[in-house]
């Protein structure tokens, strides 16, 4: 497991980079705490909440919920895929920590 690990840790890393560090139409510090799971300021906690946990009961009220409280579609999108990446990415974690592998 660890060869496996190794060799997509730099593919990885540069997701998370992509995701949580680039320029964007958010700061790097909201997606940061979108990932991570963090308080977010208003209307975005409970929606990357349910982007974490509850995806499936994602609704097109949701966002249309976030637009009309001014947010862009970009900023919706980012917001998104930071929550979903860093679920993502602390399961992938666990399962590495739990086979015996180093999270990248």
């Amino acid at each position: 497991m660890d060869d496996a690990a190794a060799r997509h840790a730099d593919k990885v890393a540069a997701v998370r980079r992509a995701v949580f560090e680039s320029a964007g139409a958010t700061e790097p510090a909201l997606r940061q705490a979108a990932g991570a799971g963090r308080p977010l300021p208003e209307p975005w906690g409970p929606y990357a909440d349910e982007v974490r946990d509850r995806s499936y009961r994602l609704t097109d009220a949701d966002i249309a919920g976030l637009k009309a409280a001014g947010r862009s579609e970009d900023e919706i999108f980012e917001v998104t895929v930071a929550a979903a990446m860093g679920a993502a990415l602390h399961r992938l974690d666990a399962g590495l920590r739990a086979l015996g592998g180093e999270a990248p």
